[in-house]
């Protein structure tokens, strides 16, 4: 691959409609919610078929609610993600990364998370 360097991204909203109310306990409404990332990928960095990759977004964030129960987040958590995909064969890779969240649950109260990860895929 002759490429250097590889940038994408998304962005999700989310329109969730409570219909029923349970007991009483929950209005009926709606809820908006919104997230988004851009990616930023190293393809075949150390040898053909790695990549490497940078992930930047913020988790799915309630931004509007007429539900009296559900409020809007006032923070934001962000997801900063690094990993590195490393080819052992044609059909097996393994990717370690670490995965830090900033003010988990949109609530700068909580303390960040810091998660190491160890994926293996199996390509058939």
């Amino acid at each position: 691959m002759s490429d250097k360097f590889i940038l994408g991204g998304w962005a999700g909203y989310t329109n969730a409609r409570n219909l029923s109310s349970v007991g009483g306990t929950v209005d009926r409404g709606d809820v908006d919610i919104w997230n988004w990332a851009v990616t930023l990928g190293f393809p075949d960095l150390g040898k053909k078929g790695n990549l490497a990759g940078i992930i930047v977004g913020m988790e799915p964030k309630v931004t509007g609610s007429s539900i009296d129960q559900i409020d809007e987040d006032e923070d934001t958590s962000y997801h900063f993600e690094a990993f590195y995909q490393y080819r052992l064969t044609d059909n097996i890779a393994i990717t370690p990364g670490v995965i830090w969240l900033t003010a988990p649950n949109h609530n700068n109260d909580n303390d960040d998370v810091v998660i190491g990860v160890l994926r293996t895929t199996f390509s058939f």
